[in-house]
């Protein structure tokens, strides 16, 4: 008998995406599979015609898109939207991620990824490379880990935190996304918790071929609200990601100490940053770190210590000029 039951549900949460959310979901749709997937659209309460969208597309196709459409933004109560909201409504085998603002490039991408979860029941981990485009389309860089397929090695994961792969890219067991321990709950981030918390539990699989693109510096996106958030709230932001990653270190009983120990220093580096902490960035232990930065970075952390509100100003209308 044909299933009918799908295996994988693909969540697409958005918010103010009008110019990008119809080629999200058109890319997941247009996914070649042998098993039924359906999309679990969240819309929260959008206010730039993303909501149309979302119930024009939920309307065509009402036997594979579920629309969540809210009227009040949950975002300002609560940052943890998969977490909390989409993943308990999910019955399906396997989830799978694609933010309203990026998408799937390879229409194989769903199909290649669950098979190989199928047939290897103790991963519990697929991911794949990714293109970083520009709010225009354009490729600018790439989330790619390694060249080659291969098993993830965990001490990578720890040591890039949510830069190791894009959210994008992420098929996972659902009941693992459910089951996350409480220490999850001190961060509002949601990828690194993700990948950490499916990692340790079998292992992660890494498939070289890029199959999604991601945009960067999306106006409103998640990133560009926290760089444009007060310094109490970035710091705070931050501390929250040192619990997580102590929590995992506790939990993997010291295995991956020394990784974790290297991430935590970094997330204290990032703290230092956005203190404007120029003395204690060019001693160690986060000398080495400040030294990694480019050029261009160093001259900014230098002018928002010293000229913060007129660097603030010149930041924000490049970033006007290059959206316009």
């Amino acid at each position: 008998m044909e299933q009918t039951t799908p295996l994988v549900t693909v969540i697409i949460p958005t918010h103010d995406h009008a110019p990008f959310l119809s080629r999200a979901i058109d890319s997941v749709l247009a996914q070649q599979t042998t098993f039924p997937f359906d999309i679990l659209l969240h819309d929260d309460a959008s206010t730039d015609g993303t909501a149309d969208i979302a119930k024009d597309y939920a309307a065509r196709y009402p036997e594979q898109i579920r629309l969540i459409a809210q009227t009040v933004n949950q975002y300002q109560t609560d940052k943890k939207i998969q977490t909390h909201i989409l993943y308990p409504r999910i019955t399906a085998k396997y989830t799978a991620i694609c933010d309203g603002d990026d998408l799937w490039t390879h229409e194989h991408k769903l199909q290649l990824q669950v098979d190989y979860l199928e047939n290897h029941p103790d991963c519990t981990l697929c991911i794949c490379g990714a293109d970083k485009i520009d709010v225009g389309g354009r490729v600018i860089g790439a989330a790619a880990p390694y060249d080659e397929d291969c098993v993830v090695r965990l001490e990578d994961m720890i040591r890039a935190g949510g830069e190791f792969c894009s959210s994008n890219t992420i098929v996972a067991p659902t009941k693992l996304l459910n089951s996350q321990p409480d220490y999850c709950e001190l961060t509002e981030v949601e990828d690194i918790p993700v990948h950490m918390w499916c990692a340790v539990n079998g292992y992660a699989w890494y498939m070289s071929k890029h199959m999604a693109a991601y945009r960067y510096a999306v106006p409103g996106s998640w990133s560009v609200r926290q760089n444009a958030a007060r310094q109490e709230t970035q710091v705070q932001t931050i501390r929250g990601v040192i619990g997580l990653l102590q929590g995992f270190d506790a939990y993997t009983k010291g295995t991956y100490h020394a990784s974790f120990a290297d991430a935590i220093l970094y997330q204290e580096f990032k703290i230092k940053c956005v203190e404007h902490d120029l003395k204690a960035l060019r001693r160690p232990p986060y000398r080495s770190f400040y030294r990694e930065l480019s050029g261009k970075r160093r001259i900014r952390l230098w002018l928002e210590r010293y000229f913060p509100a007129l660097t603030r100003r010149t930041i924000a209308l490049i970033r006007k000029a290059r959206n316009n």
